[in-house]
């Protein structure tokens, strides 16, 4: 039961990063920021078209692992921060219970 609700967690938490990011994107993207991304993106398969296969191979993997570490490292602190508001509301709440 325990690993049901770990995954769970872990989706809820993904979901809400990706709505969230998708919105503070959506907010402040305009166009200068597509332009610089489309520069970056030209950029990047201009210089990646250069490698061979294998080294092109490396170059993604590389990319992908730096990605997946931040992902990891994000959904952590969000999860911390997750745990010290419900941590806070519940100490919260009995405050108000031992005040009432």
């Amino acid at each position: 039961m325990g690993t049901d609700i770990e995954k769970l967690v872990d989706l809820m938490i993904q979901e809400r990063m990706q709505s969230q990011f998708a919105k503070w994107r959506g907010a402040e993207t305009g166009k200068e920021k597509k332009a610089d991304y489309l520069r970056l993106e030209t950029e990047y398969e201009k210089a990646i078209s250069a490698l061979s296969e294998e080294q092109k191979d490396a170059v993604r993997h590389y990319c992908d692992s730096i990605f997946d570490s931040g992902a990891e490292s994000e959904c952590f602190f969000y999860r911390l921060g997750l745990k010290d508001g419900i941590r806070l509301w519940k100490f919260m709440k009995k405050l108000m219970k031992t005040v009432s």
